[in-house]
């Protein structure tokens, strides 16, 4: 193994390691702590798709991956504007 190939295993540990993270923030019950591990598991899985693509030379990781991060952001202004009584006055 290349230190190119043991750095991507690294890589994708790492990011795995942030999606499970992410994902058991989603399961607790306050909806501020939903919203972090909601983006903490998309930006990682973002990420991942980005670094995958460049790796591997997918046509199709960095097409996902802004699909993925744009819901994310618009759903962060919504939930400060609209939610929390308006953050951006």
């Amino acid at each position: 193994m290349t230190p190119l190939d043991l750095s991507m295993a690294f890589i994708a540990i790492a990011l795995s390691i942030g999606i499970i993270s992410g994902i058991r923030l989603v399961a607790r019950r306050e909806p501020e702590d939903s919203l972090i591990g909601l983006n903490v598991a998309t930006i990682c899985t973002v990420t991942e798709l980005v670094i995958l693509d460049e790796f591997y030379g997918l046509s199709f990781g960095r097409d996902i991956a802004f699909s993925l991060l744009f819901p994310g952001v618009i759903g962060i202004i919504a939930y400060a504007k609209f939610l929390r009584g308006g953050v951006f006055r």
